[in-house]
């Protein structure tokens, strides 16, 4: 399947119509028209220039996420350029007045790195807006040892916390919850144990 139109560089992104989607559906359509505006190319150079940055780190620490770097950028725009949506899901309600005013001024500073900050800002509005996921795949890792995760239907992520008020970062948007200072095993047990209660209170069979 082909997505890619060739426009011309200099095209940039209509934030404040981003601003006004009101509906799943509506959000969907204007990624697409939007995100069809860059190339193969863009996508290769993001990633080269995300290799650059991450080159001096440790080879295992480096390896995965540049791993996490794909699923992020490549993955994230093919699934963005394929997606469809029920009727049901493209009704939905949402409110991305506030991402599209981050975007805007993180995409418009007048520099070369605009037209690929663009594109990033894209793909995350789709991921955090149409899948409710975090921009950041589960399974990236942070330094400190943790990484994203889902668990119960529940993403959480070790940095939220601490990103949250960073400009550029994506955390404010993000649907992911802090990570509890609790190891795997411990969420787990808690996890049986909240479910044996609530069946034990709420079955009525």
């Amino acid at each position: 399947m082909r997505f890619w139109n060739r426009f011309e560089k200099s095209h940039a992104v209509d934030w404040a119509r981003l601003g006004r989607r009101r509906t799943k559906g509506d959000l969907l359509a204007f990624l697409k028209e939007e995100a069809s505006r860059f190339t193969p190319d863009d996508l290769n150079l993001m990633m080269i220039h995300y290799d650059a940055k991450i080159k001096d780190l440790p080879t295992e620490y480096r390896s995965e996420l540049a791993r996490c770097a794909r699923i992020q950028i490549t993955d994230g725009y093919n699934r963005l350029m394929t997606r469809t949506l029920e009727s049901i899901h493209a009704k939905m309600r949402i409110s991305p007045a506030r991402f599209a005013a981050s975007a805007k001024r993180e995409c418009t500073k007048g520099t070369a790195g605009d037209r690929l900050r663009s594109l990033k800002y894209l793909i995350a509005a789709y991921v955090i807006f149409i899948e409710n996921e975090p921009p950041h795949p589960v399974g990236m890792p942070f330094p400190g040892g943790g990484m994203v995760e889902v668990f119960d239907g529940i993403y959480y992520c070790p940095v939220k916390d601490a990103w949250t008020d960073i400009d550029d970062a994506l955390c404010s948007f993000c649907p992911a919850q802090q990570t509890p200072n609790l190891t795997k095993e411990e969420r787990d047990t808690a996890a049986k144990e909240e479910k044996l209660t609530n069946y034990f209170y709420n079955y009525h069979g």
